[in-house]
């Protein structure tokens, strides 16, 4: 399976901006045509309202960074205490789905 260029490249950045790191929670910023604007990362507890503080304090600071963020396009993403992508937080902050295995 061929890696494409943008591939390796969101890795390195998401790697340089906590991706891997245990109980943080991870905000894609992209605009209204999903091009990535950047990442941003919060550190939660491991709790269901740890994670939601987290992504509340990411978007927060989603808007402050960048004026062309859009909400829905921008993903939310919560590691476990391993660092391993574990659950998915809506944009909305009401539903936390927790990852299939890989």
């Amino acid at each position: 399976m061929k890696t494409s260029a943008v591939h390796i490249e969101r890795n390195r950045t998401a790697r340089r901006n906590g991706a891997g790191a245990p109980h943080i929670v991870i905000r894609e910023a992209c605009d209204r045509d999903g091009v990535v604007l950047g990442h941003l990362v919060a550190s939660h507890d491991g709790t269901p309202e740890g994670i939601v503080a987290a992504a509340r304090r990411a978007s927060q600071r989603m808007f402050a960074a960048f004026a062309d963020a859009c909400n829905v396009n921008s993903r939310i993403i919560a590691t476990d205490g391993a660092g391993r992508p574990r659950w998915r937080v809506s944009p909305n902050f009401a539903v936390i789905e927790e990852l299939a295995a890989m």
